[in-house]
């Protein structure tokens, strides 16, 4: 091949390359994600060659964690100044959050007060003073894949890898199975108690 061919045969290689055609989607990334996840990607490519590009949801701004549903402006964490915390789960997914950020602050007392279900609650209490510290020992020996799970379902809802089903009382919010057979533990069941969600168990 001589020079001139090789150079008409690169020019060529170059403009097909340029006229590549690319499935381009817009979505809205939910605002939670994007407080909890400082380096979410503005744009992924799907295994099909589709590209996302991501739009910040602002119409139920999480300002910390603040958040607008319906008219309602709800705080599902309050630090306040004594120390203490007040944590609400209006959703099930408020939850995976909440219990994501304890374990991140080491705050198992707060789990054990404000997180978990009554039911569960009762079952570590009937086993006398030792109750919180058997809690707190189970979440510490499965910390790690605990964190997984729930940091998979954090960042994985705005891709559909989480399904959250609910009943009038109970629920389950549960890695999709494309996604949870590389997880240890893969949902957590959830109750309802005085409008707000509990946890009832991690399987």
């Amino acid at each position: 091949m001589n020079r001139c061919a090789t150079i008409l045969f690169l020019l060529l290689a170059v403009v097909l390359a340029a006229c590549e055609t690319r499935r381009i989607e817009y979505r809205k990334r939910p605002a939670w994600v994007r407080s909890m996840s400082k380096d979410a990607p503005s744009s992924t490519i799907t295994e099909d060659g589709t590209e996302i590009r991501w739009i910040d949801d602002r119409s139920g701004e999480l300002q910390g964690f603040e958040q607008r549903i319906g008219g309602e402006q709800v705080r599902i964490r309050t630090d306040h100044e004594d120390g203490s915390v007040e944590l609400r789960n209006v959703v099930p997914m408020h939850l995976v959050v909440n219990l994501l950020e304890c374990m991140r602050r080491g705050e198992y007392r707060v789990i054990y007060d404000q997180l978990i279900a009554v039911e569960k609650r009762t079952w570590y209490d009937e086993r006398g003073e030792s109750g919180f510290e058997e809690f707190q020992a189970w979440f510490e020996r499965n910390r790690k894949d605990i964190g997984s799970m729930l940091n998979r379902m954090q960042a994985g809802k705005v891709y559909g890898e989480v399904a959250v089903t609910t009943g009038e009382r109970r629920g389950t919010v549960a890695l999709r199975p494309s996604v949870a057979y590389d997880f240890r533990l893969k949902a957590i069941d959830v109750v309802r108690e005085d409008g707000d969600w509990k946890l009832l168990d991690i399987r």
